[in-house]
């Protein structure tokens, strides 16, 4: 069962919109899920993401500024991926390696100077961690 968790949120938001990727706060999509409940349970089980609400039909998890939405709807979503900034993805990649979780794609530095990796979720949804290369 999902525990509800209190967060205080604070963030530094900068003065004028930029197309700088580090200054991107929090990704937040909204999925469309056929079980919000399990999709929490498994980024929080699997993705080391925390359980932040839930009510009939929807859900939430975080992890540091990062926000992911699960609502019961309609799954004819097809190619759907996501993307989340992480500040050093080399360790998170380490982290669900060590938790067993299946990788889509290994990590690798892309021509688009950025280190990344993906999985796939247990809706189908691939979600892409990646950082900056410096």
């Amino acid at each position: 069962m999902l525990q509800k968790v209190s967060v205080a949120w604070s963030f530094n938001v900068p003065d004028r919109p930029s197309d700088n990727p580090k200054q991107f706060i929090q990704g937040a999509p909204v999925l469309h899920v056929k079980d919000p409940q399990a999709s929490a349970e498994f980024y929080r089980d699997k993705l080391g993401f925390n359980f932040d609400f839930a009510m009939e039909g929807y859900s939430i998890v975080w992890r540091d500024n990062a926000a992911i939405h699960f609502s019961q709807g309609p799954v004819e979503v097809a190619g759907m991926a996501i993307f989340q900034w992480v500040v050093d993805v080399d360790a998170y990649y380490a982290e669900l390696k060590s938790r067993s979780v299946v990788i889509e794609r290994d990590i690798a530095d892309q021509p688009y100077d950025v280190r990344e990796f993906s999985v796939i979720d247990l809706n189908g949804i691939s979600v892409v961690f990646g950082q900056d290369l410096e």
